[in-house]
């Protein structure tokens, strides 16, 4: 049929030039019913596929939820050994000892500005004074694991102040769970979803009062986007809670297993149960000797009433020892989630063989890689930040027009973070060296291994020369060389091909002239 403004629609199994209904558009309408996507089919064993309403994910996780979720990965986190090494191991090899700042303009002596004026703020950078930049580097990382987001306020007076995920939200929050509602959960958007404000608050036994609305201007929040729209970051690990928490119950009850199965315990039977009434009704205190038999004492023999007999309780095989495979597999689909190895979690990587664990080492590396490379952008925003006071304040002087016709950019800036190293170090270095000769790596790139900078290493290597010259000249020796080799002095050749060439040139030369 058709609609005023509409199209032609044809319904299922309808000839379209006699408006009848075919047996093959009957064969095609029914195959289209058996053979479609069996992913939205209900069964008997998956029954509410689909059925779930397509929803915003503030709206999925509200505020009630998402407190008692961060609430129970905290605990986790105090807890769970777990959970403890994956913070610390995101916080080590993601971040290290810094992503530092490489200014990268046309001026020489801007970027030296930049670098003397960052190294005097970094320190400090942060308004309690208990954190420089790496230290805030670490909890922006480890902020998405537990709370989702973070939210970090530029202040006045040109510091850093970190907001945590569970401090930003309504003081009401069950009034705002509306998918219309401007007020993401905490963040304010306008008509084109781009946030405008933040709610700020602060958490009294539990609730958030005193709730602040920033401008988007002075606050960055970072949080991992699973979706495009999206105001709020989803802790990485909700989705291990139930993992996490079966590998604790199962723990807990194979302990009671174990501490069982490595007692002797036994229990008294009796056939006479009146007198069984009788000897329950003794005091405590004279169960032991008179009563009910409590404990055995090493040495000592017990002799029991007719009708009488005691048998012990053993474990009946536990602890479960297959139950080890079962929690791996647990923890190692915790690990899939967050990136990182379950061989990496445990320390069992050295367990399997070379390749394997190079194999896993590579597989870490990169999913460390992706975590800086979603890092630099916020930097990135912290840096043209602090140029902006430096210029403003006059701190910093953008050089002339003149010495640069093509314009010239204050906020270029090159991200150096720590690199991963490798398994086999001889490989490592021979590999570093061929790179650094092509110029497919930096010594930025290769120093950044050791936690330092080129200046660094060469500053070193400098003082290093310098030293050995004074020690050679101290001791009489000809050639500082001898205690600092910079290059191979010996080689293997045929004396043949080391003697041709000089041969060569003394036959190349002119006669000399003899005296009269």
């Amino acid at each position: 049929m058709r609609g005023a403004g509409t199209e032609w629609i044809f319904p299922l199994g309808i000839d379209m030039e006699n408006g009848k209904i075919t047996f093959t558009d009957r064969i095609k309408g029914a195959a289209k019913i058996l053979f479609g996507y069996d992913a939205v089919k209900n069964t008997r064993r998956r029954r509410n596929r689909g059925l779930e309403p397509l929803r915003a994910e503030e709206v999925e996780l509200n505020s009630v939820d998402r407190v008692r979720l961060i609430s129970t990965l905290m605990n986790f986190k105090r807890n769970n050994p777990v959970v403890k090494a994956i913070s610390r191991m995101k916080k080590a090899d993601v971040i290290g000892k810094g992503i530092v700042p490489q200014p990268q303009t046309l001026g020489d002596d801007f970027n030296e500005d930049i670098q003397r004026l960052w190294n005097d703020w970094s320190p400090e950078c942060e308004v309690t004074g208990t954190m420089d930049f790496t230290a805030v580097q670490k909890e922006i990382i480890d902020a998405t694991l537990f709370q989702g987001d973070i939210g970090i306020l530029k202040t006045r007076g040109g510091k850093l102040q970190l907001i945590e995920g569970q401090r930003i939200g309504n003081a009401f929050d069950g009034l705002q769970w509306s998918e219309k509602n401007p007020d993401k959960n905490g963040v304010i958007v306008n008509n084109s979803g781009k946030p405008i404000a933040y709610k700020v608050g602060e958490r009294v036994n539990g609730s958030l009062q005193n709730v602040k609305e920033v401008p988007a201007r002075d606050l960055l929040l970072y949080y991992k986007r699973i979706r495009p729209s999206q105001w709020r970051g989803v802790p990485e690990l909700a989705s291990c809670v139930n993992a996490l928490q079966d590998v604790d119950e199962f723990e807990d009850i194979e302990m009671i297993s174990a501490k069982v199965a490595a007692s002797l315990s036994a229990v008294v039977k009796r056939e006479n149960h009146s007198q069984f009434e009788i000897t329950d009704r003794i005091a405590a205190d004279d169960q032991d000797t008179t009563g009910r038999l409590q404990r055995f004492e090493p040495g000592q023999f017990h002799y029991l009433e007719p009708g009488e007999s005691v048998e012990t309780i053993s474990a009946n095989g536990r602890p479960n020892v297959d139950g080890i495979d079962w929690c791996v597999y647990r923890l190692r689909q915790v690990g899939a989630a967050v990136g990182v190895p379950v061989e990496m979690i445990l320390a069992t990587i050295g367990e399997s063989s070379f390749s394997a664990s190079q194999g896993l080492v590579l597989l870490y590396q990169a999913a460390i890689e992706e975590e800086q490379r979603a890092l630099i952008p916020l930097l990135n925003k912290i840096y043209k930040w602090r140029i902006r006071k430096w210029l403003l304040s006059g701190d910093l002087e953008i050089p002339s027009d003149k010495k640069f016709p093509y314009g010239f950019d204050p906020y270029k800036v090159r991200w150096q973070p720590p690199a991963f190293r490798w398994i086999n170090r001889a490989q490592q270095v021979a590999a570093d060296y061929r790179y650094l000769q092509m110029g497919a790596l930096s010594l930025d790139d290769i120093s950044s291994q050791f936690g330092g900078d080129a200046e660094q290493a060469l500053r070193r290597k400098a003082q290093n020369i310098v030293t050995a010259k004074k020690l050679a000249e101290e001791y009489g020796l000809d050639n500082y060389i001898q205690l600092f080799n910079q290059f191979n002095v010996n080689a293997s050749a045929n004396f043949a091909d080391i003697l041709e060439p000089a041969l060569a040139d003394e036959a190349a030369q002119p006669p000399a002239q003899e005296k009269p």
